[in-house]
């Protein structure tokens, strides 16, 4: 009789335990992979404001998360190999809970980015220190829980890959949730508080699953078995192909912020795609079939290749082609990767090379590319190499390539070249449908094809190809941290500085009209209603400047006026104090200084009252950096400015309305806010243009305040569900623009002319 019983106690905590295997392992997963990936871009966007907003940023972050997920499962594949499981799980909770002493992350007071140098390192040592062991010992837990299910007796223990599902359905929950539901509801203290809870939450977790593997001290049967043997092909391909996807992400991720806002929605889709990919490879049914995967991205490859060609000016069009490109190129990556799996022992091995070969893309796109490429080159180029990567997993392509085939591709690439290098005078809509013909009948040709899009994107480098036949010289071109610039010549009139894809001043090249004010700076724009203004005061006036580009406000010259330029960028310092490129600052004669670093973080140094007008003119491309447009920050502005003083905020912007920011902000503090938009128009009796604008007004001073309403400035506009943006809140959703300020500023114009 005791013997049964015993015998039946055992056998109903042997059924308990069964059915507790994959609820207790899939949550400890699940729980391990939404803190992983919510902390991502939490920590990005508390860091981002101390180097001037730049996408550089994310992805030198990435690199960070990358490099310390390879150690996690360095640790979880060197732990699994010389320790049992019980020693392992001791050690590893262990260290979960020395950890806590990290919580909750913050930024250490007293840490400020370097000035004129590269603060890549300096980003990565930041990192290291507040957020580096935490995200460690949670690395590791993937690969190593799944360790643990494979040492039970449970069915499935052969096969643990299943898992990984649980793991990225963490991952993907937590992404989609944060710029849904986490920013919008919570600040960062909130956020790094309720992160640490999730923390502690996963401790125990952790320890729950230990437990259920604490007594099986007998190797399953599937672990009896003979040694996989694993051949270095095989784990260069599993670098290859994890390498492509976490490089391409990076590259979609710097083609999609550039113009818009580094800001972690923007960071987050092509990640949450990433995470995407692997769970649908991983999943046990097969969602798509492989087939279906390389057709979806050969075909869309193809129209990146014509749209490229037919639209050579960056359009709205091409950013969700770019996305759902990635994402069909990441899955065919991660198709033949999850094809070349091995079994459960060699599990850890895997996902160490996996990381890898990640981490391997986030030293490529975040140090290597921008000291060999002074152009985002290194996006194509890796598209390209996915290309190579169809069918990996097979020793030959499926079908032999025709000599005629070969033939008609060569000679469509030819024909690109002759029109790109020459401007051979055939239409584009002739190049395009060649190239369409052409790919699409050779796309079912591995190598071929490959070679034949490779060839493609280095004439046709994805958002780089504004202006093709436009620009006649290029003085310059420089690449750092803080982005890509670059010295243009249009043909015949002016010169113009890019960063990214967008004009950051011009100057004519003409000696007769070279001190007129273009771009965004004319004497028609808003920024010409201040001086204006300021005409008839005859007293000292010094004037503040956050954002260089080429000096061009200089040239509002007067007696007794002095500019400080406030520029993070030394790069921009050096080209537009370089009288071979630009001449403002040389020829208009005003006064100035220049203070490199974050004008946020170096206009504080200044005395308090000291300036008569500070100018917010901060870009990265299209895109305007947040931290400078929050409550706290204007604050900061507004006590450096003499009584009557204004702040005046160049907002123009092709994807961002602003406006509704700048209102809540002005109502908030009491303080009159309006608005203008110009319209673009020419200097008279010349072809040079100068640019639809829009800018924010804020001054207490009611003379300054009539003279606006006089010239058509209006009160700020608000807009439903824009909420007051501190440093602990901003949401980038919540501004996307419908229209862009030149069509504002078209609108504007009517609506007057009507009148």
């Amino acid at each position: 009789m005791l013997w049964f019983f015993l015998n039946a106690k055992s056998i109903d905590l042997s059924f308990m335990k069964l059915q507790l295997y994959i609820p207790v392992y899939a949550l400890t997963l699940l729980l391990s992979a939404a803190l992983l990936f919510s902390v991502q871009p939490m920590f990005s966007k508390m860091v981002l404001p101390l180097l001037g907003g730049t996408p550089q940023v994310w992805n030198t972050a990435m690199l960070f998360f990358q490099m310390t997920v390879l150690a996690g499962y360095a640790y979880a594949h060197g732990t699994s190999k010389f320790f049992n499981v019980r020693t392992q799980a001791v050690l590893h909770i262990s260290l979960l809970g020395i950890f806590t002493v990290f919580l909750p992350i913050a930024i250490p007071q007293n840490w400020i980015s370097p000035i004129n140098q590269d603060p890549v390192f300096w980003q990565l040592s930041l990192m290291a220190l507040t957020i580096g062991g935490p995200f460690f010992v949670i690395s590791g837990s993937a690969p190593m829980i799944q360790r643990w299910f494979a040492q039970t007796k449970h069915p499935n223990a052969e096969n643990p890959y299943f898992l990984y599902g649980a793991s990225n359905l963490g991952s993907m929950s937590a992404l989609l949730a944060y710029p849904f539901l986490i920013e919008p509801l919570a600040n960062l203290t909130q956020q790094f508080y309720g992160w640490m809870v999730g923390y502690i939450a996963l401790i125990f977790f952790t320890a729950a699953s230990a437990f259920l593997v604490w007594g099986e001290t007998q190797k399953p049967k599937h672990l009896k078995k003979q040694k996989e043997q694993i051949t270095w092909a095989r784990r260069g391909l599993w670098l290859l192909l994890s390498f492509i996807p976490s490089s391409l992400m990076l590259g979609v991720t710097t083609y999609i912020t550039t113009d818009i806002a580094s800001a972690p929605l923007l960071w987050i889709v092509p990640l949450a795609l990433y995470v995407g990919t692997f769970i649908i490879v991983f999943s046990r049914k097969t969602i798509i079939s492989r087939d279906h995967i390389m057709t979806a991205f050969s075909y869309l490859m193809i129209a990146l290749i014509v749209l490229s060609i037919m639209l050579t000016a960056r359009h709205i069009v091409f950013i969700p082609l770019h996305l759902l490109l990635f994402f069909t190129a990441a899955l065919a990556c991660h198709t033949e990767l999850a094809r070349l799996k091995p079994r459960a022992e060699n599990l850890t091995e895997f996902y160490l090379f996996m990381s890898m070969g990640g981490a391997i893309g986030g030293v490529f796109n975040a140090i290597i590319a921008p000291q060999i490429f002074t152009l985002p080159l290194e996006y194509p180029l890796i598209l390209g190499l996915a290309c190579f990567m169809r069918y990996a997993s097979e020793k030959q392509t499926r079908k032999k390539t025709s000599f005629y085939n070969i033939a008609i591709a060569a000679a469509s690439l030819l024909f690109v070249a002759l029109a790109f290098n020459l401007h051979y005078p055939v239409s584009k809509g002739l190049f395009s449908f060649l190239i369409l013909i052409s790919l699409v009948f050779i796309a079912d040709k591995r190598w071929l094809f490959a070679f034949s899009i490779a060839g493609a994107l280095l004439f046709y480098p994805p958002g780089y190809t504004k202006g093709r036949g436009f620009f006649t010289n290029t003085p310059h071109q420089e690449r750092n941290f803080f982005g890509i610039v670059r010295v243009v010549d249009v043909a015949g009139s002016q010169r113009i500085l890019l960063n990214g894809t967008t004009n950051h001043g011009s100057q004519s090249l003409d000696k007769k009209h070279k001190l007129e004010m273009l771009s965004y700076y004319s004497t028609s724009s808003p920024v010409g209603d201040y001086f204006k203004f300021m005409e008839e005061k005859n007293a000292p006036q010094k004037i503040g400047i956050v954002g260089l580009g080429v000096g061009t406000t200089a040239c509002y010259q007067k007696e007794n006026r002095h500019f400080d330029f406030f520029e993070i960028d030394p790069k921009i310092i050096r080209i537009a104090q370089n009288p071979e490129y630009f001449t403002f600052l040389s020829d208009c004669k005003s006064p100035y200084s220049i203070i490199t670093g974050d004008g946020r973080l170096t206009i504080q140094e200044k005395p308090d009252h000291f300036y008569d007008l500070i100018l917010l003119d901060a870009f990265s491309s299209d895109n305007i950096p947040t931290h400078l447009l929050t409550i706290e920050a204007i604050r900061i502005y507004l006590k450096k400015l003499k009584p009557g003083g204004a702040l005046l905020f160049n907002i123009s912007n092709s994807y961002l309305d602003i406006e509704p920011v700048l209102s809540v902000i002005g109502k908030t503090l009491n303080i009159p806010s309006y608005s203008r938009i110009s319209s673009k128009g020419k200097v008279t009796d010349t072809d040079l243009e100068y640019y639809p604008t829009h800018y924010f007004s804020m001054s207490y001073n009611k003379k300054y305040n009539d003279f606006l309403i006089e010239n058509n400035w209006s009160a700020g506009k608000f807009r439903k569900g824009v909420r007051l943006w501190t440093d602990q809140y901003s949401n980038i959703m919540s501004v996307i623009g419908t229209k862009t300020s030149a069509q504002r500023a078209k609108e504007m114009k009517d609506k007057i002319a009507k009148k």
